[in-house]
């Protein structure tokens, strides 16, 4: 997800949640089922995270995970 709050799978840009809900569907029929991971600007919304694992459920994906990168020093020392 990009800051703006633009989803994208894989390098797709998604034109809607429907779209989205779509594509998941069919990752869910496989077996064993795989997880989706989302990453996400740091400065995106949480209520578009919600609604991209709100997309995901809805397509029948149980398992949800975030990429995080650390912070490497950006934010100040620690």
């Amino acid at each position: 997800m990009t800051a703006d709050g633009d989803v994208y799978w894989g390098q797709s840009k998604m034109l809607d949640m429907h779209m989205l809900v779509e594509l998941v569907e069919k990752e869910a029929v496989k077996v064993p089922q795989p997880e989706i991971h989302i990453r996400a600007d740091a400065t995106t919304d949480y209520k578009n995270v919600g609604k991209v694992i709100a997309a995901i459920n809805r397509g029948g994906v149980i398992k949800v995970g975030f990429i995080t990168e650390p912070d490497h020093g950006v934010r100040g020392t620690r």
